[in-house]
């Protein structure tokens, strides 16, 4: 629990990137892949702009940190979509028909930032389509390469962010990139 006023100050950083998942079931590791590769890709002068993070799940003690950031780019694993394949997707924070209960997801760590701390960021979700779930801590050939492809759109969209104020993964969809709203 967040008990004194600091803990709830702004972040210094505009935007905030999650990579969740298990790093030992092979593809579900893809998040905190995607979050390592674009920490590469950024030259440090960003840091201050762009915070990154990884995690094994989401937990609801994310939701005070979510609330400090205008924008959150939520990057896992899916099993819903062909491996490699990347579908981003815009988020809108609904309270209807949301439980609470030991699994978290994106959506109701939204509705937590809003109810508890008043804030309603801007939120992206960014799938990576995974081939295998299986024990192991090598992603497979396909997810290393849409690791890659969505490392670096979302790169541009940090770049465009910085140059002309405006984040919309959108505007830089690639050839293998697939956006939309959720």
């Amino acid at each position: 629990m967040y008990c004194r006023e600091t803990d709830l100050q702004p972040a210094d950083a505009e935007l905030l990137m999650i990579g969740y998942g298990n790093s030992l079931r092979t593809d579900d590791g893809v998040g905190p892949a995607v979050v390592q590769r674009l920490s590469d890709l950024l030259p440090s002068q960003y840091s201050g702009f762009v915070e990154m993070m990884t995690c094994l799940q989401l937990t609801p003690e994310l939701a005070a940190h979510i609330a400090s950031f205008r924008r959150v780019v939520f990057i896992d694993a899916s099993v819903a979509i062909p491996a490699g394949r990347i579908a981003i997707n815009r988020m809108e924070c609904e309270e209807s028909g949301a439980q609470l209960g030991h699994y978290f997801t994106p959506g109701i760590l939204l509705i937590l930032a809003a109810s508890v701390f008043g804030a309603s960021p801007q939120a992206w979700t960014a799938a990576v389509g995974c081939q295998s779930t299986d024990i192991g801590d090598q992603l497979t050939p396909k997810v290393i390469a849409a690791v890659e492809r969505l490392a670096r759109h979302l790169f541009r969209c940090v770049t465009g962010l910085i140059d002309t104020g405006v984040f919309s993964p959108e505007m830089f969809e690639g050839s293998n990139v697939a956006v939309g709203s959720e």
